[in-house]
């Protein structure tokens, strides 16, 4: 009889190690879930902020950009209204000289 307990108590062992094992693989998966679904969520909070950041940052960017665009645009334009105000001065003058040298024969 002692030998059916003993066979009794080692299966009653294994069992309960199987036990604790099956718990542990368990803890472990769920650990792990956990540990995932935190880390997707502390990804997912990074990912906001930086978006955030670049749209910030885009729409800076893209406000600067319209007023350096216009200032460009502006700076032309006076440029270009300074060329056609010095040309109407001196219309005059650079017509005379190419009438005398167009009309200017020498032999």
């Amino acid at each position: 009889m002692s030998k059916t307990a003993s066979v009794q108590q080692l299966l009653a062992a294994e069992k309960k190690a199987a036990e604790i094992i099956d718990a542990a693989k368990k803890q472990r998966v769920t650990k792990l879930k956990k540990a995932r679904s935190d880390a997707e969520a502390e990804v997912s909070s990074f990912r906001q902020k930086r978006q955030a950041t670049f749209e910030q940052f885009a729409a800076e960017q893209a406000s600067s950009g319209d007023s350096g665009s216009v200032a460009v645009v502006q700076q032309a334009d006076k440029e270009i209204a300074e060329i056609r105000a010095t040309a109407n001065a001196r219309k005059d003058k650079v017509s005379d000289i190419l009438v005398q040298l167009v009309t200017k024969v020498s032999l």
